[in-house]
């Protein structure tokens, strides 16, 4: 039988039951600038870190200053982190959700299930691939790409026209800026300016 709530039994009386707890936190699998030493990496402050994983079936592109993953063929690496439910608003309001990432529901590569922000295809069409599943790049390729700076800001100030604007372009993404406007996109048929000429006189002067 079933005892109730201040219910006598053999003559106690037994205590209510006290309810279920709700669920405290989330899972959610980060793998761009919410990431241990990335800028945002602040909103977690409040959050368990609980480890390294991967997610097959996802491509990364590199967006610049931030990672896009998208369903597809790949595996992208991150951190899991379980997250206070009052800390899952912050989150979105920082991903745009729903304009620009979705939070979604996704298994990740050792079983557990997490919420991931994701894009989509068309959001990432004019942006690199990152094979290796890897957000920023590694340091031997930020090495290169320290390397190949000093050299493209000397072609990008001596360069005139859609040169210039290409040459800007690309010294733009390598070093992470942020677009002039975030979702803005540069057509090859008639390429336009993504990052501000004071930012990119900024990086140059900085390789000097």
């Amino acid at each position: 039988m079933v005892i109730g709530p201040g219910k006598q039994q053999d003559g106690a009386i037994m205590p209510p039951i006290p309810p279920a707890p709700a669920e405290a936190e989330r899972l959610v699998f980060v793998y761009g600038t919410l990431k241990r030493g990335q800028p945002n990496h602040h909103l977690l402050a409040s959050s368990r870190f609980l480890g390294l994983a991967s997610l097959t079936g996802m491509q990364l592109h590199d967006l610049g200053p931030f990672p896009m993953a998208i369903p597809g063929e790949g595996t992208i690496h991150g951190e899991v982190y379980g997250v206070p439910r009052a800390t899952l608003p912050a989150l979105d309001r920082l991903e745009g959700v729903p304009r620009l990432y979705g939070r979604c529901r996704r298994r990740l590569d050792d079983g557990r299930r997490v919420w991931v922000y994701l894009g989509r295809p068309h959001q990432v069409r004019h942006s690199p691939a990152l094979p290796q599943g890897h957000w920023p790049a590694p340091m031997l390729l930020a090495l290169l790409l320290a390397f190949d700076t000093l050299a493209a800001c000397g072609r990008w100030q001596n360069s005139r026209g859609l040169a210039r604007i290409e040459l800007g372009n690309a010294l733009g993404a390598a070093a992470y800026l942020s677009k002039r406007k975030k979702l803005l996109e540069s057509p090859a048929e008639a390429p336009v300016e993504l990052y501000a000429e004071t930012d990119l006189r900024r990086v140059c002067a900085g390789w000097r």
